[in-house]
């Protein structure tokens, strides 16, 4: 009787391990991690920026404001960020728009990102994380310790 139910055990764990591997087979994904292929392109011109999807097929522009200058830009996967002296720019190449946050008196860059689905700007005051999923920058203030 003890060997039926260890049979059973062995039978159970054979049919859950075949159905992994069918499931591993038919959908590779699952174990692999893939690279975002950049979706995305950034032209920075004199008074206007200009973001090329491969998803939607277009360029979008942004004109930049009077007295507005480009501090730094990257692009990578599916995101474009660009800094200037008066906002963080961002753009997503899934909703095809620019999202835009001002910067506050005194707020300085620290640091700039782009990668795969992320952007991100770190400035002395605050960290913003741009999606592409959602085309929006998510502010957060830094706590004063």
């Amino acid at each position: 009787m003890v060997l039926r139910i260890v049979g059973r055990k062995r039978e159970k764990r054979g049919r859950a391990g075949m159905i992994l591997l069918i499931g591993l087979i038919l959908f590779p994904s699952l174990i692999s991690c893939e690279e975002v292929v950049d979706e995305v392109y950034l032209l920075v011109r004199e008074r206007e920026l200009l973001a090329f999807s491969s998803m939607g097929n277009r360029w979008a522009a942004l004109h930049l404001r009077s007295g507005e200058k480009v501090l730094e830009s990257k692009y990578a996967g599916r995101v474009a960020v660009v800094v200037t002296n008066l906002r963080a720019l961002g753009f997503s190449a899934l909703t095809n728009q620019w999202a835009e946050e001002k910067l506050m008196v005194g707020e300085s860059m620290v640091a700039l990102e782009a990668e795969g689905n992320v952007g991100a700007v770190v400035t002395n005051l605050r960290a913003f994380g741009l999606s592409a999923a959602t085309g929006r920058w998510i502010p957060r203030r830094f706590e004063l310790k």
